[in-house]
């Protein structure tokens, strides 16, 4: 099941190899669920045309037809899940009738559509921003999750949620705490024994029980003039977040706007009171984790134009100079610190 992206476009690298399993294996259904009808739609069985913002009632509509006709590991449901009753309360109402006109398909195409994923040896689906970048992103997300839940479709070789990352390395940014919520190694924020495994692995007595900001929620602090200052590196808001006339006026209405950026002419430059010159992909080493979450080192290909030493840094090296500068500063306010301390307490 391919939802929310057009991989021939999107990820073609990924799109060819399921277009040799589908040459090697012509009994392998594949569906596609998209609006639009787009270059992936010509690999697929069946396409679901749904009305665009229907995409959870149709996750919904699936699940009430596997649970109604018993299409389900009972197995896996008993030792790996919890809440079974509850969902099934809130899919009761999906009927098949209901959804398929609430989605704008055939009752025949939802049914087909149930009957192969709960009747398929392996279940994989694959999805990319067109699920996530909703304001109903998250309930997407979890709606579709749990088709793989509760047919136990989860967790073995050729089945499972495969989440296609929009940017490269997305994946890679998880993993090293690059959200709010999160801290390195997926740990979770809110978790009193995450936070102190990291602490303690950090040098820290202790770290912040409340999570960080999440990203439409920073700007709306910046809008309403409660952020003072923001560091922006490796994204540009002023084009990619949703509600542009607010991420806009965010934006003009902080004081002091930091842009670590390879390139000057990006949209989010035109807000930065301070540019940054960053290196390029090619201009720096580090690591890359892809979507069968192997992680690769990248090597630096060329060095970074005109002197290298000052400009086109990477983003790391950037904020370990911003740190060492700090530190006096952090010192002189909170002397009780080690300056130890304070440098790993700053970087984090």
């Amino acid at each position: 099941m391919i939802v929310g992206s057009n991989m021939a476009y999107a990820h073609p690298v990924l799109f060819r190899r399921l277009e040799q399993a589908k040459s090697q294996r012509p009994q392998m259904k594949v569906i596609v669920i998209d609006p639009r009808r787009t270059d992936t739609c010509d690999l697929a069985d069946l396409h679901l045309a749904i009305l665009p913002g229907t995409d959870v009632a149709l996750f919904h509509g699936i699940l009430h037809l596997l649970l109604w006709e018993d299409w389900i590991d009972r197995d896996f449901i008993q030792q790996h899940t919890e809440g079974l009753v509850q969902l099934k309360a809130l899919v009761r109402d999906y009927t098949p009738p209901m959804v398929a006109q609430l989605c704008g398909i055939s009752l025949e195409q939802l049914q087909e559509c149930a009957q192969w994923v709960g009747n398929a040896p392996s279940f994989l689906s694959l999805w990319c921003m067109g699920l996530n970048q909703s304001s109903a992103g998250s309930a997407k997300n979890s709606a579709l999750i749990n088709l793989h839940l509760a047919t136990g479709q989860i967790g073995r070789p050729g089945a499972g949620p495969f989440s296609l990352t929009g940017q490269p390395n997305a994946m890679g940014g998880r993993e090293t705490g690059s959200l709010s919520n999160l801290l390195p190694g997926h740990r979770e924020a809110a978790d009193p024994e995450h936070r102190a495994e990291v602490a303690a692995y950090w040098g820290v007595e202790q770290l912040p029980a409340s999570p960080g900001l999440s990203a439409m929620e920073l700007f709306e602090q910046m809008r309403s003039g409660r952020i003072k200052a923001l560091w922006i590196a490796c994204t540009n808001p002023a084009q990619s977040l949703p509600d542009q006339n607010r991420v806009h006026e965010a934006l003009l209405n902080c004081p002091f706007v930091v842009l670590q950026e390879a390139f000057a002419t990006t949209e989010t430059a035109a807000f930065a009171d301070l540019l940054l010159p960053a290196a390029s992909w090619g201009e720096k080493q580090g690591s890359v984790t892809n979507s069968e979450r192997r992680v690769s080192h990248v090597r630096q290909a060329v060095a970074a134009p005109a002197r290298p030493e000052r400009i086109g840094r990477s983003p790391w090296t950037l904020l370990n100079a911003w740190n060492d500068a700090c530190a006096p500063a952090c010192r002189a306010f909170l002397p009780s610190i080690p300056p130890p301390g304070c440098s790993m307490n700053t970087r984090a």
